[in-house]
């Protein structure tokens, strides 16, 4: 059985601020490299005990270079570095499932720690189909194209909540903090989530192998609304062609590949960032 993992940051045990994700604050990223690297070798370990033969990680944290290679054991290998053309879901070709590990709550979610979506300085909103989604949603709705099922998500009370609404309750989840502010949480020890979702990998595994791991609903064609917090960005993201402009910070893309989708709001994004305000 082959894994895919997608590790991000913000939703690691022990994470609270900004300073713990940035490499300007060297020592406090270096506690969430630590903690980072924590939650991705429970998971491993579980998933390698539970039976996979394989497991593909994407390191999915800003510059895409946090996770040591050297720390990471037989059977796995790292995609690493950027850009990819498909963010945190690059690589995912002849993988049986998928874990989101360390994820954080979409933009605008109340008591949430670190919630965003993409770009913390640029992104507002966005829809899919007309429904909001975050990270999880846009990597989910790439995956649900090759049919490969999302079995695990990791990270807070909040994130945990937004993926089985999103999902649906056979998605296994896992819940390392519950948060207070999007920089205040109730945390718990290392010592105490690595048995959490080391167990809760060998559950996604079995909910894998019984074909009961759940693939986002998503039907054609596909509708992308990106809403900026600043008119412009948008005035900028809208100049590309085929970008349809709904208001002064919102603009609209349709497709029928999620993947071509997926490219699309990382190129957005990416031009709204380099903006100058």
């Amino acid at each position: 059985m082959k894994i895919y993992i997608s590790v991000d940051m913000e939703g690691a045990t022990g994470i609270v601020s900004s300073l713990h994700v940035v490499d300007s604050a060297p020592v406090e990223y270096a506690f969430g490299c630590k903690m980072q690297l924590h939650d991705l070798r429970a998971v491993i370990d579980g998933a390698l005990e539970a039976g996979a033969t394989e497991i593909i990680v994407n390191d999915s944290h800003e510059r895409m270079i946090n996770v040591d290679v050297s720390s990471l054991p037989e059977k796995v290998r790292l995609v690493s570095g950027s850009p990819k053309a498909l963010g945190m879901i690059e690589g995912t070709e002849g993988c049986d499932g998928i874990f989101f590990v360390g994820y954080h709550a979409m933009a605008g979610t109340s008591g949430a720690i670190l919630d965003h979506t993409l770009s913390v300085n640029t992104v507002f909103n966005v829809k899919l189909n007309g429904t909001p989604v975050g990270e999880t949603g846009l990597n989910a709705a790439v995956c649900a194209e090759k049919n490969i099922p999302i079995a695990l998500v990791t990270g807070d009370k909040a994130v945990c909540r937004e993926a089985q609404k999103l999902l649906g309750e056979d998605i296994t989840i896992c819940t390392v903090k519950e948060g207070r502010s999007n920089s205040c949480g109730i945390l718990l020890p290392p010592c105490e989530t690595y048995p959490l979702l080391k167990n809760a990998a060998k559950e996604a595994v079995s909910s894998i192998r019984a074909r009961k791991a759940p693939v986002l609903k998503i039907s054609l064609p596909y509708s992308l609304e990106l809403t900026f917090k600043h008119t412009r960005q948008c005035d900028e993201v809208s100049y590309i062609p085929g970008v349809n402009r709904i208001d002064g910070r919102t603009v609209m893309m349709k497709g029928e590949s999620m993947e071509e989708m997926r490219r699309w709001i990382s190129a957005a994004t990416s031009l709204a960032e380099s903006v100058r305000l």
